[in-house]
């Protein structure tokens, strides 16, 4: 009896909580610009880690995957129309590939 009086199923107008969000301060990280060469693209940078080179995929891996593209990035996998997975290697060699147990299942 002796607590103030607190009505907890009476909720406040929405404007109210709006108005207390507009007095909120953000306060914005400076970033550090992104380099760039004469024809506009994004120049590298000195401790950027190294990228994956661009291979042509082997024209015998285009025979047995005929919907690989013609040039791939080195390591990564590609997803056929039957679901299957492959992943194309540093010589342009596509093999199938299973993604990892997640989670040590």
């Amino acid at each position: 009896m002796n607590q103030p009086h607190r009505d907890s199923n009476r909720q406040q107008p929405r404007g109210r909580r709006r108005d207390r969000r507009a007095g909120r301060v953000v306060l914005h990280h400076r970033v550090a610009p992104i380099a760039l060469t004469e024809e506009g693209v994004p120049a590298a940078v000195a401790d950027a880690p190294p990228t994956s080179p661009v291979v042509f995929v082997s024209d015998a891996s285009r025979a047995r995957f005929p919907w690989l593209p013609g040039r791939v990035i080195a390591g990564s996998v590609w997803r056929g129309s039957g679901h299957e997975r492959v992943r194309i290697d540093e010589h342009g060699e596509a093999q199938l590939w299973r993604c990892p147990a997640a989670f040590g299942r």
